[in-house]
């Protein structure tokens, strides 16, 4: 597919090499491109030095020819301007980032009049994110398919854990739930496991089913945590006003710690269900008289990785049970591995994986449609959704007598409104979807590439 991706920030230059490395052909606009050096060096990637809003620059790009457009500049009004060019010189479809929450609303209203395909709002995707964590106490992660029919979380094993040094076949015969472990992390290392693989404490673990026998399994793992009801939140950013908005609405108490009054202000009037702080979080002895010892979860959201970073430190020290913490720079990954912080979220991943799933459903052939991708925080493994339509080589043959690549693992099938998790002598069928886990070495595009 042939893409233009207008804004080179941390979105658009995320977004620009995952569509790279699934084959697409993709030109980045931006009056800085050539000061990104790994645009500029990337081979597979064409760059524009000019403005977006220009219709000289958009046809340079080739935009009558063009599949889709996706508009992440910095400000919303530019995006919805790009878009609408982009739709009267001849562009196939359009995204664009929108994130103001007083835009929200409308523009679902109005996206077929600016010709929207897509708007996506990065700041409320990561917030919907985080209270889909907090729903499940102790998940690092969570994620859900078939139209939210089943779900995937991550969770990490304690010593305490029935699970610790028990084999996948062990535990598929022990325990009653109906579930998978699509993928174990051990340290670095991702595995999509096997049978005779064993769990150890420390292991994080990705465990696929509905939410009922998700916590019928994690009873019997012994990894059940308090449930999450106090949440504090440090930064009164625009993903802690959707956030807080979900959590009260879910029945929590909320508390928002922000430094500036102004802002403060700003968020009594958006939450009057949440408690606002005027304060600093960097100072210990607030947090202790807001009795952050009391509290369930702490969540980081200010601008400044390395503070959010700080504060989660502090938290865990306390220690809060749950500590969550948001990141801009992938590179910063290995020192918050290291601060044993529970989980991260990075906005820009989030968004991306929502695009990409898009584009891969635009572009997918007649065999299959990939539906949805999902890429974990470490990138080592991916689950990716496909509805099975024709052609496939190993329609209606068993599972078992299957060339599967490996490292590959068919999750779930979904036929005919049921849902199940195939053992050996299952087939996949005709209009089935399917959900399969895969590692970081794998380039799976179609269902057929999970075959040797």
């Amino acid at each position: 597919m042939k893409i233009i991706i207008a804004g080179i920030g941390k979105l658009g230059e995320y977004l620009a090499k995952e569509l790279v490395n699934d084959g697409n052909e993709v030109t980045i606009i931006d009056e800085k491109a050539s000061s990104s050096k790994d645009i500029v060096n990337n081979e597979d990637l064409f760059y524009i030095n000019g403005n977006a809003l220009d219709a000289n620059t958009l046809k340079e790009a080739s935009s009558e020819d063009t599949d889709l457009l996706i508009s992440v500049m910095d400000k919303d009004e530019k995006n919805i301007m790009c878009s609408l060019l982009g739709r009267k010189l001849g562009v196939k479809k359009t995204i664009a980032r929108i994130r103001t929450p007083e835009y929200s609303s409308s523009i679902n209203l109005l996206k077929d009049e600016l010709g929207l395909s897509m708007a996506i709002n990065p700041e409320l995707m990561t917030a919907s994110h985080i209270a889909g964590i907090l729903s499940i106490p102790n998940a690092l992660d969570t994620t859900s398919f078939f139209k939210g029919r089943i779900h995937l979380i991550a969770i990490k094993v304690k010593e305490t854990s029935t699970l610790n040094n028990m084999s996948i076949n062990t535990l598929s015969k022990k325990s009653k739930a109906n579930v998978i472990i699509c993928a174990v992390e051990k340290g670095n290392d991702t595995i999509i496991p096997k049978g005779d693989t064993i769990i150890k404490a420390g292991d994080i673990i990705h465990v696929t089913g509905k939410r009922n026998d998700i916590y019928s399994f994690l009873r019997f793992a012994n990894l059940v945590g308090e449930k999450n009801s106090k949440i504090m939140i440090s930064g009164g950013s625009n993903i802690s006003i959707y956030l807080a908005k979900m959590l009260t609405e879910m029945g929590m108490y909320v508390k928002i710690i922000e430094e500036n009054v102004k802002r403060c202000k700003e968020l009594s009037e958006e939450l009057p269900n949440a408690m606002i702080i005027n304060g600093d979080v960097s100072d210990q002895n607030l947090l202790y008289e807001e009795h952050i010892d009391e509290f369930d979860s702490f969540i980081s959201l200010n601008s400044i990785d390395e503070e959010n970073i700080i504060h989660s430190m502090f938290a865990k020290s306390v220690p809060v049970p749950n500590v969550i913490t948001k990141i801009n720079h992938i590179n910063l990954d290995g020192i918050v591995e290291k601060a044993d912080i529970d989980a991260i979220v990075t906005p820009h991943k989030i968004a991306s994986n929502h695009i990409v799933r898009y584009v891969r459903a635009m572009s997918n052939s007649n065999n299959s449609s990939c539906e949805s991708i999902y890429k974990f925080d470490k990138e080592k493994f991916e689950i990716l959704e496909f509805n099975v339509k024709k052609g496939f080589d190993g329609l209606n043959i068993k599972l078992k007598d299957l060339n599967i690549k490996k490292n590959v693992l068919v999750v779930a099938i979904l036929r005919n409104k049921e849902i199940f998790f195939p053992a050996g002598n299952d087939m996949i069928m005709k209009n089935d979807t399917v959900i399969i886990a895969v590692d970081e070495n794998k380039n799976i595009k179609d269902i057929d590439d999970i075959l040797e």
